[in-house]
């Protein structure tokens, strides 16, 4: 930390930065954002921050080659990355984020806001998935350059650290074993001894036929599956995915099942888009239905909120607008008592991104550990990698804390798909 000061205390000057420090002092007290205001305040007047370039990437982590990211850039050198993936949808990514480069290049990356709202009615004609993923992934490199220049860390900016460490789910990490009782009673013995206390999977396997209805025998098998991982671990968090693949007569029979075994939630156990047969389920049981992870911008989130249709939103902050648009959706899931546990399965800007964010809300739950293919991780942390199966630490250094580098995206860029 000590390090990290003098280089920026040389960077502003030893007035600039006691002038900062001062001012930081102060947004202390202030409300939410309210560090980012001041200090915004303090620092435009002399500095426009003006963009100069935009480009978009496609990068390759483990198995995953559609991770598509966002780089903006100043005229003063800083630069930014955002993501914005969205599976299997890569290309129009792609061709959405440059398409704004008209619209951005010349204006201040101060005006985060500004420019979230400049690319959401530029689209209004268009609105969708690949729109909502470009503006993600600009909205989060502005929080990056913004945090960079400030030599403050992007939660800092979102009104400060409520959450020191960050509890997170495992990731299908069951692997592919016997759908028995005793099978997942053993698997999750070891989990729990690598540290886990939380993991989630799609017990139910290939989505059913177009009647959506769930086989009794199925049924009865995640049951015993279930039943395993129970006994295995009496204080587990058990976190149920099913993919929104079920009608309401199949969602019944499985929140029934699941409701002795006292899971921790269920998710999207019919499909999203219908808000009252969600609903509907959420109100004949105490398990905690979740669901929102392909909702898009904050507007949906009202029906959501308005009709009790689930008790934890998943926000995905590479496609609901990124951390703009999460921050506001925090707070309205606030205002209902609704928790937020981050959807999480991109790559590592999309991890960095929601780690800021929910250290900064008071509602975040938990959340998902996404890709299990992190070694790259180590050197895209700029405070390195090493969290547990149970919990994450948060990055520290100015921004993000991540970079992708001239010889990551050496040797993980795929350019083919630009």
């Amino acid at each position: 930390m000590g390090d990290r000061n003098q280089i920026h205390r040389a960077t502003l000057g030893r007035r600039d930065f006691l002038r900062l420090s001062a001012t930081a002092t102060a947004a202390a007290l202030a409300p939410s954002l309210g560090t980012f205001r001041l200090l915004a305040q303090q620092q435009r007047g002399r500095e426009p921050l003006k963009i100069r370039s935009l480009e978009a990437h496609v990068i390759r982590v483990g198995s995953r080659s559609n991770i598509v990211c966002a780089r903006v850039e100043t005229d003063e050198g800083l630069h930014g990355w955002g993501e914005g993936t969205t599976p299997p949808n890569v290309a129009p990514v792609v061709a959405q984020i440059r398409s704004f480069r008209d619209l951005l290049i010349g204006q201040s990356a101060w005006d985060i806001e500004r420019l979230w709202r400049r690319m959401y009615i530029a689209e209004e004609n268009t609105l969708g998935g690949t729109l909502y993923a470009a503006i993600s992934a600009i909205d989060i490199a502005l929080w990056d350059i913004v945090g960079k220049k400030l030599g403050a860390p992007v939660y800092q900016l979102l009104g400060g650290k409520i959450h020191d460490r960050l509890r997170i789910y495992t990731s299908y990490r069951w692997g592919n074993i016997p759908r028995t009782a005793d099978a997942y009673r053993t698997r999750t013995r070891e989990l729990i001894a690598q540290g886990a206390t939380a993991g989630k999977y799609d017990p139910f396997g290939e989505y059913p036929g177009p009647e959506r209805q769930l086989p009794t025998a199925t049924l009865n098998e995640v049951r015993e599956m279930i039943r395993g991982i129970r006994e295995a671990g009496p204080a587990f968090d058990i976190c149920v995915e099913a993919h929104g693949k079920f009608n309401l007569a199949s969602a019944g029979r499985i929140v029934k099942m699941l409701e002795p075994f006292d899971v921790f939630f269920l998710e999207e156990p019919v499909p999203p888009e219908n808000v009252d047969a969600m609903a509907m389920l959420q109100r004949s049981t105490n398990i905690p239905i979740a669901t929102a992870e392909g909702v898009q911008g904050h507007f949906a989130y009202r029906e959501l909120l308005a009709k009790q249709s689930a008790r934890i939103w998943q926000p995905d902050v590479a496609r609901t607008g990124g951390i703009t648009a999460m921050k506001k959706i925090a707070a309205l899931a606030d205002t209902g008592y609704i928790v937020i546990a981050p959807h999480n399965p991109n790559g590592p800007i999309c991890t960095a991104a929601s780690m800021h964010l929910a250290a900064s809300i008071p509602n975040f739950l938990i959340m998902e550990e996404g890709n299990t293919q992190t070694d790259v991780y180590r050197g895209i942390f700029k405070d390195g990698w090493n969290q547990s199966l149970a919990e994450w630490t948060l990055p520290e250094s100015p921004g993000l804390g991540v970079d992708l580098g001239p010889e990551f995206l050496r040797e993980h860029e795929v350019r083919d798909r630009l």
